[in-house]
C-alpha cells in the first residue's frame, strides 16, 4: 500500500506521572488509514529492510507535522514525545537551524520547552569521533532551543554508559523486554532497581515503557521512576482531547505497593526491636563476653539462642572481622574461619553501620541485598557493642 498525505495520521500515547497519577505527556506514533478504513501501525513499514532511508523520513515528517498541528488545534500543554532516528539527522550537519521540528514549533507557536526528541538507544554505533561531534552538535542545538532529549529503548542490544554520557539525556525509557522478564527474573528486576538509582543519581528521569500486566508494573513503581507508559493504563488513540485512561489501575496498584512496602518496613523495625531486645538481654547477662579471650564460645551461646538468624560475627570499627562466623548446618552451630581477618569496609551493610553508629544509635538493618553465596535475599542486623566493635548477624529477608 502506498502512503501519503492523505491515508498517514498521527496517534497519541498517554504517558502518566507517578507523582500526580496525570497525564505528563503524549508519546506520537505513526498510523494509517488503509482501504477499508481500518487503522493500523507504521511500526512494520518504518522497521521493514526494504523500506528505503527517503521514504520512511518523509513518512515520518508527515506524522510529525500533523501530531504537532493537532497538539496546537486541542490547545495542549502536555509534553510531546517525538521520535527521530539519528540518522535523519545527518543531513543537517552543519545547519541544524534546518531541522523541521524546530522550525515547525516557531511556525506553530509550540513552547520547544515541551518537545521531547526520542533517539534509539541502540543507533549510537558512531566510532568516527568527528562525526560523532557533529551529531552531538545537533543534539545541542535541540537542548539550546529548549528541547528535552529522550534515550529511547534503553538497555536493547549494547547498552553502556557512554552512550548515556554522550547524549546526556534528561529521560531514558526503559526497553519494555527487561520489564516484562522481570516478573519472572530477579536479575531483570534487580536490574531495573538499579538503573532507576543510577539516572536518580545523575539527574535523569526513568519511564517505563511497554506496561501490561499489573505484575509489571508493580514491579516497576517498586524500583522507582516517575513516568509509566503501556497498554494497561492507556492505549494509542487518535485525540489528545478526554483520552482514554484507567488513572484507577494506576493509582490502585500505586497504593497496593505503598502499603506493601509500608508493611515490609514494619516487618523490619518490628525484627529489629525484637533482636535488640534479645542482644540486650544477652549483654546484661554477659557484659564483656566481646572482651573475653573466649570471645567464640560466648558469639556461639548467642548464636544458639537466635535460629532465626543465618549467620554471626564482629568486626571491628575498621571493617576487619575479628571472629569466625557461626552458622547453622543441619540443625547444629558451626564455626568457620574463612573469613576471619577479611575487610568488609566496601560492603554497604557496614557502610550503613558506620553511618547508623556515627548517629549515635545502637543498631540498624541494611537494606535487602542478595548473598554472593547463595544469591538468598538477606539483611544485615548489626549492634555496636562499643565504637571499636561490632556484631553482624545475616537473616533471610524472605521469613
Amino acid at each position: 500500500m502506498k502512503f501519503s498525505t492523505d491515508n498517514v495520521i498521527a496517534y497519541f500515547q498517554p504517558i502518566l506521572c507517578a507523582d500526580s497519577n496525570k497525564i505528563y505527556s503524549y508519546e506520537v506514533l505513526g498510523r494509517y488509514i488503509d482501504q477499508n478504513g481500518i487503522v493500523n501501525s507504521l511500526g512494520a513499514f518504518f522497521s521493514d529492510s526494504n523500506t528505503t532511508h527517503e521514504d520512511a523520513l518523509k513518512i515520518d515528517r508527515i506524522v510529525r507535522r500533523k501530531a504537532m498541528e493537532k497538539y496546537v488545534q486541542e490547545k495542549r500543554t502536555e509534553f510531546l514525545f517525538i521520535n527521530i532516528r539519528l540518522a535523519w539527522l545527518k543531513s543537517f550537519i552543519g545547519k541544524p537551524d534546518a531541522l523541521p521540528t524546530i522550525q515547525w514549533a516557531r511556525e506553530l507557536g509550540i513552547d520547544r520547552g515541551k518537545i521531547v526528541i526520542e533517539i534509539t538507544e541502540e543507533e549510537f554505533t558512531i566510532e568516527d569521533e568527528q562525526e560523532a561531534a557533529a551529531y552531538l552538535d545537533i543534539l545541542s542545538y535541540y537542548k539550546n532551543t529548549g528541547c528535552r532529549i529522550a534515550l529511547d529503548d534503553y538497555g536493547k542490544k549494547s547498552s553502556n554508559i557512554d552512550r548515556v554520557a554522550f547524549l546526556q539525556p534528561d529521560f531514558i525509557k526503559i526497553n519494555m523486554d527487561y520489564i516484562h522478564k522481570s516478573t519472572s527474573s530477579y536479575h531483570y528486576r534487580e536490574y531495573l532497581t538499579s538503573l532507576a538509582a543510577f539516572a536518580e543519581a545523575v539527574g535523569i528521569e526513568v519511564l517505563y515503557e511497554g506496561i501490561e500486566t499489573q505484575q509489571q508494573l508493580e514491579i516497576c513503581l517498586g524500583s522507582g521512576g516517575r513516568f509509566y507508559q503501556g497498554y494497561m493504563f492507556a492505549h494509542p488513540q487518535p485525540s489528545m482531547d478526554n483520552a482514554e485512561v484507567n488513572y484507577n489501575v494506576f493509582a490502585t496498584v500505586a497504593n497496593d505497593v505503598y502499603h506493601k512496602q509500608y508493611q515490609r518496613f514494619i516487618h523490619s523495625d518490628s525484627l529489629k526491636d525484637d533482636l535488640d531486645s534479645k542482644f540486650v538481654s544477652f549483654l546484661l547477662e554477659n557484659p564483656s563476653f566481646y572482651t573475653q579471650e573466649n570471645v567464640n564460645t560466648s558469639l556461639s551461646k548467642l548464636f544458639q539462642e537466635l535460629p532465626e538468624l543465618l549467620r554471626i560475627y564482629l568486626c571491628n570499627k575498621y571493617g576487619e572481622q575479628i571472629t569466625c562466623n557461626f552458622e547453622w548446618n543441619s540443625g547444629h552451630v558451626e564455626q568457620y574461619d574463612n573469613y576471619l581477618g577479611n575487610h568488609w569496609t566496601w560492603r554497604g551493610f557496614f557502610q550503613k553501620a558506620m553511618e547508623v553508629v556515627i548517629s549515635g544509635r545502637k543498631s540498624g538493618l541494611s537494606t535487602v541485598y542478595r548473598d554472593f553465596t547463595t544469591k538468598e535475599r538477606i539483611f544485615t542486623y548489626f549492634y555496636a557493642l562499643t565504637t571499636d566493635i561490632y556484631l553482624f548477624a545475616d537473616m533471610d529477608a524472605d521469613v
